[in-house]
């Protein structure tokens, strides 16, 4: 063959494999499985359950999947219930190739493959800390939340193009108050270089901590911003790096509120505005594509709840009451598809049975009814669709 053909079939070969890691990581790569996906949380063995989803947002089989762990299906912080009261367990890579899944109940996270009929576990590692609750990916980092009451912390990892997890030396953190803050959820900001977690009960009334991440992938220590209302729950941020916090507000959860931040990139937060959520506990908040909608779940009322954003950070409810749905069971973790325009929640009726209805999105930011999934078991915690 010669030496200098066999060189250029093997720079060739090597060209092609570093321009399909490229495609696999590129953002517009579109993963092949349009799915909605949550977690069993059972123990000894926790799963992933995969519902087909079509393209008129309508939901087709259910599929289970081992996650190589286990879940934590009781005496989860702060009433002992079965399900994590918390955001992110399952969450999708930003080009929907990779799944990840938080394990409480052996504190591990599993990274899968999406293919295009099918997932694929990738790895397994453990969380480095205690209860890992919620997750969250930027390009090839991946972040977890463990809300141990006892003791909670973040970790990351890499994420190289078959999944694999590669543990970041010096990032594993305290959060802003370890012990006693039960913090709710972990995120990435728009830009990848912040990392945001809800400390729903750290100081007077909970506290929202930035972590400013390094270009080694490393977080910094944590910055401590106080909550405008109390109990900070979910974390969603536009486009434009606006934050939208929901406040639980528990124990008076009629109380409960929305909020607005600006965040900028060196990590400074600035209040724009709050509003009465109108319904009882404001938990789980996604923001559409368009950054015009973000879309509250309040469980204590079986709500639904949506309001208008506009450029100032200013929130004004879809409705005189912003409620937009309201269902016959806890409305639970949510998730929109990734073109926004099918709204999945998880349902669960006395954490004994749950199920996942189908929304679609309308151009008010209204909802409208489209399906429901058949009844299935576990107590269910995550939702993430593509």
């Amino acid at each position: 063959m010669g030496l200098t053909r066999i060189f250029r079939a093997r720079r060739s070969g090597l060209l092609l494999g570093a321009l399909a890691a490229a495609m696999l990581w590129a953002p517009q790569a579109l993963a092949g499985k349009n799915a909605v996906y949550v977690q069993t949380n059972t123990a000894p063995a926790n799963f992933v359950i995969a519902f087909d989803r079509h393209d008129d947002g309508t939901l087709g089989e259910a599929t289970r999947y081992a996650t190589g762990g286990a879940g934590k299906p009781a005496a989860n912080p702060p009433l002992g219930i079965p399900f994590l009261d918390t955001a992110g367990s399952v969450t999708l890579s930003e080009n929907g190739q990779f799944l990840f899944v938080v394990n409480a109940g052996n504190n591990t996270i599993s990274s899968f493959r999406v293919r295009p009929d099918e997932l694929e576990l990738a790895d397994v590692k453990p969380s480095f800390g205690l209860r890992p609750v919620s997750s969250t990916s930027h390009g090839k980092l991946l972040y977890v939340l463990n809300s141990e009451t006892a003791i909670s912390s973040i970790s990351g990892y890499r994420v190289d193009s078959n999944g694999a997890l590669s543990p970041i030396p010096g990032s594993v953190r305290a959060t802003s108050q370890p012990v006693g803050g039960m913090p709710a959820q972990i995120q990435f900001d728009a830009k990848g270089g912040l990392l945001a977690v809800s400390e729903r009960e750290a100081g007077a009334q909970g506290v929202i901590t930035l972590y400013a991440v390094g270009k080694d992938g490393v977080a910094g220590p944590p910055v401590a911003h106080p909550s405008v209302r109390k109990g900070p729950f979910g974390i969603a941020f536009t486009n434009q790096n606006l934050m939208i916090v929901s406040n639980e507000n528990f124990p008076d959860v009629l109380l409960s509120s929305v909020s607005s931040y600006d965040v900028s990139s060196s990590g400074a937060v600035a209040h724009r505005d709050t509003e009465p959520a109108n319904a009882g506990g404001a938990c789980w908040n996604v923001i559409t594509n368009d950054g015009k909608y973000v879309l509250i779940t309040s469980p204590f009322t079986f709500q639904i709840n949506s309001f208008r954003i506009g450029k100032d950070g200013s929130l004004t409810p879809v409705t005189p009451t912003s409620v937009v749905a309201t269902e016959d069971g806890l409305t639970l973790d949510e998730a929109l598809s990734h073109d926004s325009k099918y709204l999945y929640v998880l349902i669960s009726a006395g954490f004994a049975s749950n199920t996942i209805a189908a929304y679609a999105v309308n151009d008010d930011g209204t909802i409208t009814p489209i399906d429901r999934s058949g009844p299935f078991e576990g107590s269910a915690s995550g939702a993430a669709a593509w």
